[in-house]
């Protein structure tokens, strides 16, 4: 038992390395996230778009006629 509590006791200082690393691990995790928002946003809008386009397609007012 006292073997548990001499090896809790040898783990608690904390190191300031790790946790600038984890600061710039949530800071790349961030812009990541913003990326995929933006893309998947700038998808999200050609489809719909595109789906727009397909139900409804432009009609010109003067189609060129072939004789």
């Amino acid at each position: 038992m006292a073997g548990l509590v001499a090896a809790a006791q040898g783990d608690v200082s904390s190191n300031s390395d790790d946790e600038s690393m984890h600061l710039a691990g949530y800071t790349f995790l961030v812009f990541a996230i913003f990326g995929w928002g933006f893309f998947l946003c700038l998808l999200g809008t050609a489809v719909y778009l595109v789906i727009k386009q397909f139900r409804h397609p432009k009609q010109p007012k003067n189609p060129v006629r072939c004789k």
